[in-house]
């Protein structure tokens, strides 16, 4: 019989879910029968990916559409405690029970079914810290770090946890979790993708940005050196793909307008598979100016420079273990003055091209994740049949 495995998804409709249907084809290639808990609108994204060929759902009823941060954290409430009445039917059928992400919304129904069901194994990745010191909202940033410090303590019943860098390992370890129960798997990109993707010379885009339209990305410096950059070259074109909570894209539209940026800024909207790779391949450059303390990784950014982007980002430390040679240009945090004058000398030049980056494609794989996955709690399984 093959092993069973169960995601617990219940607040994943509206994340980026191709790395984890990767990573849930290659389980499923391997032996195991994948089983999603979320709802209706999650499924309708599974089928329309086609990533994942055959799997089985269990559906959530009666969810509300998550629209803002605060919404997120009270409907994720709402949806766990739904969840709760799936716990005896649920315990007692599954091997491995699997959380994409350590946010608490995500890991509270796989902890108490651990609870319930002390055979199964609980295997959760832990891509990013949460700061009470990032910029935002202070009552959201409050609520944050607070269900933050809760997830932590949940966290400790999982039998393995995958962090994304070194920098979160020693993290968890000096929060009092078992170092062998920790393991490094680094992150990846949707390598078959890029090689596949293709320039559209009809695009008009100068720079690019993929990601959360949050402060924390670093959005209004962004802005800041847009306005700069303006002076030298006014038809500059900056494209953001990605969404954020209605109220910062609201502050990010008025800054934008604020500024006299209004014909200089694309909004993309969220874009995926081979359409979001065409377009980061349409660009002459990347700009990814996260300022927060919790960046871990920066998948959008290694996608950018997997696919030959010069990109600009401000010195975090997760990123000097990823990019050793030059792969992309480094500024001190908030000096955009800096980027902008960068960003002006690309272009002089225009040599819009990153070879050392585009190195790096063969480097990171889903698939070589998910086998780190596996190996690493195999024998927990083979223990449990």
């Amino acid at each position: 019989m093959p092993k069973t495995i169960i995601v617990n998804a219940v607040t994943l409709e509206g994340a980026n879910i191709v790395p984890l249907l990767t990573k849930m084809e290659w389980y499923r290639k391997n032996g195991f029968s994948v089983t999603f808990f979320g709802n209706r609108r999650l499924k309708e994204r599974i089928d329309e990916l086609k990533i994942i060929r055959e799997f089985n759902f269990i559906l959530l009823e009666r969810t509300a559409e998550i629209k803002t941060k605060v919404n997120l954290i009270f409907q994720g409430l709402k949806r766990n405690f739904s969840a709760v009445s799936f716990l005896k039917d649920i315990a007692g059928k599954y091997d491995v029970v699997y959380s994409v992400s350590s946010v608490l919304d995500l890991i509270i129904f796989p902890y108490l079914l651990k609870r319930a069901d002390r055979k199964i194994i609980w295997v959760t990745v832990f891509d990013n810290i949460v700061p009470f010191s990032d910029p935002g909202n202070r009552f959201i940033r409050f609520l944050s770090w607070l269900f933050f410090k809760i997830s932590l303590i949940l966290l400790k019943r999982a039998d393995w946890v995958f962090v994304i860098s070194p920098e979160l390992k020693y993290f968890l370890t000096g929060r009092g979790f078992k170092e062998e129960s920790i393991v490094v798997t680094g992150n990846a990109v949707e390598g078959e993708l890029i090689r596949q993707a293709k320039k559209d010379g009809a695009r008009n885009i100068d720079a690019l940005f993929v990601g959360r339209i949050n402060e924390t990305k670093g959005i209004f410096d962004m802005l800041k050196v847009l306005d700069i950059v303006k002076t030298k070259y006014p038809d500059f074109q900056l494209a953001v793909m990605g969404g954020g909570d209605a109220r910062t894209e609201q502050r990010f539209r008025n800054k934008i307008k604020a500024l006299a940026l209004e014909k200089n800024v694309q909004f993309l909207g969220y874009k995926s598979g081979i359409e979001k790779f065409n377009i980061i391949k349409s660009s002459k450059c990347f700009w990814f100016l996260s300022v927060s303390a919790s960046e871990s990784f920066g998948v959008a950014l290694l996608e950018a420079v997997c696919c030959g982007l010069p990109a600009f980002v401000y010195d975090l430390l997760p990123y000097r273990n990823i990019y050793k040679n030059n792969e992309v240009f480094v500024f001190k945090k908030n000096d955009y003055e800096a980027v902008a004058q960068g960003v002006i000398k690309l272009f002089a030049g225009s040599v819009f091209e990153n070879k050392r980056g585009a190195l790096l494609a063969d480097k990171y794989s889903w698939e070589r994740i998910a086998d780190i996955e596996f190996n690493s709690f195999n024998t927990n399984l083979n223990g449990h049949s």
